[in-house]
């Protein structure tokens, strides 16, 4: 079967799947104990502890599949109170490459994705009509290149993660805003 077959055929929850396993590898891979959480763990697809620096953080990973946007629901703009939410985007390539990885604290990405969709909903669709509102969220990962691979910044604490975020999200959320509750964004490095 071709890989191109082969990635039609793969449903959004293998997709996942696959995901929250590369992750689990990458951090297994880098001296954390790391395992997925059973399904339906609130916010939590993989648990992992840096032993060495007694570190334990909560994992959310997004995964797309070649050629695909990350797409979440209107739960992802939740900000947490805690220093160890992160969120791991996976954008997965060809069968038999690496996938990309996007380590982000879940602040950064409830902010993005927040301001990114109440752009999405204040700008004229086809023909000028407006964007009716619903609960998908959608994230490009180029706009998070600086956070890739950047497995070092699940050493410290969230709230101490500065602004990685590309221009057009930092610009976006300077615009439209963080979502209620949000403790607000560092600067941008």
């Amino acid at each position: 079967m071709a890989a191109a077959e082969n990635t039609k055929k793969r449903g959004t929850g293998l997709t996942g799947a696959a995901g929250e396993y590369y992750v689990a590898a990458e951090l297994s891979l880098r001296g954390w104990l790391a395992t997925p959480t059973i399904k339906n763990a609130p916010g939590t697809d993989v648990l992992a502890q840096y032993r060495e620096a007694g570190i334990l953080v909560a994992i959310q990973t997004k995964t797309a599949s070649f050629g695909n946007q990350f797409m979440m629901n209107a739960g992802i703009e939740r900000p947490s109170m805690a220093d160890n939410e992160w969120v791991v985007l996976v954008k997965l390539h060809e069968i038999k490459s690496r996938p990309s990885f996007f380590v982000v604290p879940l602040n950064h990405v409830a902010a993005a994705a927040y301001a990114q969709h109440r752009r999405w909903l204040g700008t004229p669709g086809q023909g000028g009509q407006e964007h009716r509102d619903n609960p998908r969220r959608t994230l490009i990962a180029k706009r998070f290149l600086d956070y890739e691979d950047r497995w070092d910044l699940l050493l410290q604490p969230t709230s101490a993660v500065p602004n990685l975020l590309g221009a057009d999200y930092a610009e976006c959320i300077a615009a439209w805003g963080v979502p209620p509750g949000h403790p607000g964004m560092p600067s941008r490095e």
